[in-house]
């Protein structure tokens, strides 16, 4: 009797311990998994923004600074939600998104300064001739139809949309700079030019 009784505790032991080591087992596998994931998900943003940037073979779109472009590459795809899981493809598809959401902020803050008492009329008269507009055409190209020709890959009306984004922020940012005055759309104009960036170079990758 006694015996059998050591042997069921023993047993009993024996069972609680192959559950726990089963039970870490598995936590530990998910565990593994989901830092794999981190890592190649993470690793794709990196190499992506690396290739982009000009660190390795890039395309046909000049960049006066990498090494910014890189950090601005990687920071604003990895805060955006779902590139944590997305491919190049998907990648390419929050870039034009967040470029179509900087751009319309710009717009909008853009109205707000010429609202402003006391502007200058002259950084009025600019923001008014020029930044409005131009803003306002690129609101109009950044439409629901370039995520269709995007994701249609037709890639080649997507990039003359971008292209042409990333033209009027520089021409934006140029006019205050040819008369000598200081622009008030300085961050504005470069966030929109970075992400411009992002996205054609991302559909030169996705067209070679």
């Amino acid at each position: 009797m006694g015996i059998e009784k050591v042997t069921a505790e023993e047993e009993e032991r024996e069972r609680r311990k192959d559950f726990f080591v089963s039970l870490f087992g598995s936590l530990f596998l998910m565990m593994m998994i989901s830092f794999s994931a981190y890592c190649l998900f993470s690793t794709l943003i990196d190499v992506t923004c690396k290739r982009a940037s000009g660190f390795l073979p890039p395309s046909n779109v000049p960049i006066e600074d990498e090494r910014y472009f890189y950090s601005f590459c990687k920071s604003s795809l990895k805060a955006a939600p779902g590139s944590d899981r997305a491919d190049i493809p998907e990648l390419g598809l929050i870039a034009i998104r967040l470029l179509r959401d900087n751009t319309t902020d710009t717009l909008g803050y853009i109205r707000q300064l010429i609202g402003k008492k006391g502007l200058d009329p002259s950084v009025k008269r600019l923001l008014e001739n020029v930044c409005l507009v131009l803003y306002s055409a690129g609101v109009r190209k950044l439409t629901d139809d370039i995520i269709e020709e995007y994701k249609a890959k037709k890639f080649l009306k997507a990039f003359i949309h971008v292209s042409t984004v990333l033209t009027s922020s520089t021409t934006c940012e140029d006019s205050f700079r040819e008369v000598g005055l200081v622009s008030p759309l300085t961050k504005q104009n470069n966030d929109t030019k970075w992400l411009s960036l992002i996205s054609l170079r991302i559909m030169d990758f996705l067209q070679m």
